[in-house]
């Protein structure tokens, strides 16, 4: 062969080796690494400000508070739909459940001392000022209304059924579970495929948990003396029969709302 041009030599393309194995097990590690606590390599105490008040959205606090908010939206994503469909108001032993909205309430105040970064100049704000102005006018009204306790108020004003709708504000809180997806779409350590693939996944399950409880709640709203015209009142499965569906003991109203949210959905997308 004769001897590579200069031109050639110049625009030499050299290969660069990847050190990350694209196998189930390590997008896992890196989906668990994303939720793990980062190391901040400042102290708390430099983090915050003594002299303002103002917490730095970077300090390892602000990092676990997050993944903490993260999870119990999760959790109030999936229970709110499930406690307005099937519960007329909390029984006593999930009554105690009204508790977690202490730690929304925590994070409403929290957000009057994080810092933000502008959007028009890039610098991180640290003014408590223009922090509470910034909270006010965007999340504030929204967060305070799913903090409320709705089921003691419900309890308490006779049971009107308007104010069991206002549980339904706290699917705001979805947003979070919704950022932490567009962080691990960004992020190009992980497949952006295999994040697909796990968003799909978890939209399906709350679709289909969301849907049993609607199917569910539907069937309620017709009076008790009529059930046996609704699906689950006219249900026969062998020798059981759905009769006084009602007093049916929860999981086995949930599995039979979720079975038929499945095959109606499936029927549905094949026909």
């Amino acid at each position: 062969m004769g001897r590579r041009s200069r031109a050639e030599e110049e625009y030499e393309v050299n290969e660069v080796e990847d050190t990350i194995t694209g196998s189930f097990g390590s997008r896992l590690c890196l989906v668990s690494s994303e939720l793990a606590l980062r190391k901040s390599t400042a102290s708390f105490s430099t983090r915050f400000t003594r002299e303002t008040g103002v917490i730095d959205p970077g300090s390892r606090f602000c990092s676990c508070w997050e993944k903490i908010i993260f999870f119990w939206s999760i959790f109030s994503s999936f229970f709110t739909p499930l406690e307005f469909c099937f519960f007329r108001g909390l029984p006593e032993h999930l009554a105690s459940l009204e508790s977690a909205q202490i730690i929304f309430l925590v994070d409403v105040v929290l957000q009057f001392f994080i810092a933000y970064k502008d959007v028009h100049s890039h610098n991180m704000v640290y003014d408590r000022k223009s922090i509470a102005i910034r909270y006010a006018k965007g999340r504030l009204l929204v967060d305070l209304m799913g903090c409320m306790p709705w089921d003691a108020i419900y309890k308490v004003t006779g049971r009107r059924e308007v104010i069991r709708y206002m549980i339904w504000i706290r699917l705001y809180r979805a947003r979070k579970v919704a950022q932490f997806f567009k962080r691990m779409e960004k992020d190009v350590r992980i497949n952006y495929l295999f994040t697909r693939i796990v968003k799909l996944i978890t939209v399906e399950l709350y679709c289909t948990h969301t849907g049993a409880c609607i199917f569910y709640y539907l069937a309620t709203t017709i009076p008790a003396s009529e059930e046996g015209y609704t699906w689950i009142g006219s249900l026969t499965m062998g020798d059981y029969k759905y009769i006084n569906f009602r007093e049916i003991d929860f999981w086995t109203r949930y599995i039979t709302s979720l079975y038929f949210a499945i095959i109606t959905m499936a029927t549905v997308v094949l026909f």
